[in-house]
């Protein structure tokens, strides 16, 4: 595993997509001739590579920045600046999605599908499944027959385990559990190799959430997909993700590989985390409960230095004033683990597996 590289270097052979000093920024306009009066920096200069066949979770708190990111990767939304490489196979060039024209991005998206956080609202009500599934199929001139379509959409379905006899019915007539298997059927259409999972079961009542995370894993199985699976639910991503990176402020503060991230982490925003995180575990009954004063950074007006540092127990005067660099803070032939923190190499933290750590305070004030 590479570390997030700066611009211009190589992408690693093994990542299906590579972000390279991603930004998007959002103009805050003002008066009548709406002049551009600051920016919301929602994303500011983040590097990370997914790799083919795995699932990276990005995870934060509301307004960190992680579903602009998955927005800025199959550019719904436009980067102010930076590069998303794809490589489609393994031989060939990657190409910089965020450098295409929109009728050069309809062929790469047939590749890279999204599937929304709400299925009540990511679905047509006035269509009916088979035309809802099938409508990628339709506009990317892959199938046009209807009995064709009508084989290919009862496979999907078949698929995300719903009954094809259904086809005909309209989405009110099914669950919140069962619309999002749809809309993963209709994100299926086009065989993709990367799906972006934006919250898809954050809506969805724990019961069914178990269900639909367990089909995403038997598809990634089945299919060899790759999975962006963004959250907020630590649960959910322990249970999801094969690495995960956490977001604040717009920034990646932390990336790793997850039993190393929920054991030992190395940010003191990643240890308030896990902190509220609820944990059935009675080995850790006594773990300490961290709650973060202050207020989330203010992505128009972030605070100089770390901009974690006016909620973070263990700042220190460098950390007003210097902004860290996320760097490995592992040893050689130890799994990297990524930390945006001056002092992450020094503090203990408290994890979510296992019972209690000790504090290396540092002078921390």
């Amino acid at each position: 595993m590479t570390a997030p590289a700066a611009g211009g270097e190589p992408m690693d052979p093994r990542s299906v997509i590579s972000v390279r000093n991603l930004v998007k920024h959002f103009p805050i306009e003002s008066g009548f001739l709406r002049r551009a009066v600051g920016v919301v920096k929602a994303v500011d200069d983040i590097s990370f590579d997914l790799y083919e066949g795995e699932t990276l979770a990005l995870v934060g708190e509301s307004g960190c920045g992680k579903t602009t990111t998955s927005h800025c990767v199959i550019q719904a939304q436009r980067p102010t600046s930076g590069q998303v490489l794809f490589r489609q196979d393994g031989d060939q060039e990657p190409l910089d999605l965020a450098q295409m024209a929109k009728k050069e991005l309809k062929s790469v998206r047939r590749h890279i599908r999204m599937v929304y956080q709400d299925p009540f609202s990511s679905l047509n009500p006035r269509m009916t499944l088979m035309q809802i599934i099938s409508e990628p199929l339709v506009i990317n001139r892959i199938m046009r027959e209807r009995a064709e379509l009508q084989e290919r959409v009862a496979e999907l379905l078949r698929m995300v385990r719903l009954d094809p006899s259904a086809m005909n019915r309209y989405p009110h007539a099914f669950s919140g559990g069962q619309r999002q298997r749809i809309a993963i059927a209709r994100a299926l259409a086009l065989s993709p190799k990367v799906v972006i999972a934006d919250e898809a079961v954050s809506a969805l009542d724990v019961s069914v959430q178990a269900q639909i995370l367990n089909l995403l894993k038997e598809l990634q199985n089945e299919l060899g997909l790759t999975y962006l699976f963004v959250a907020h639910n630590l649960a959910v991503v322990k249970y999801e993700a094969e690495r995960v990176a956490v977001m604040y402020a717009g920034r990646i503060v932390e990336i790793t590989e997850t039993e190393a991230l929920y054991t030992t982490p190395r940010h003191p925003y990643t240890e308030a985390l896990m902190s509220a995180a609820p944990n059935p575990d009675p080995a850790t009954k006594d773990r300490p409960r961290i709650v973060l004063t202050g207020e989330v950074a203010d992505p128009s007006n972030p605070p100089s230095g770390c901009a974690f540092h006016p909620r973070c127990q263990y700042v220190q005067d460098r950390c007003r004033t210097e902004t860290p660099a996320l760097v490995n803070v592992n040893g050689p032939g130890e799994t990297p683990h990524h930390a945006a923190c001056h002092f992450a190499a020094e503090l203990d933290l408290v994890g979510i597996a296992g019972g209690r750590r000790s504090y290396t305070e540092n002078g921390g004030s």
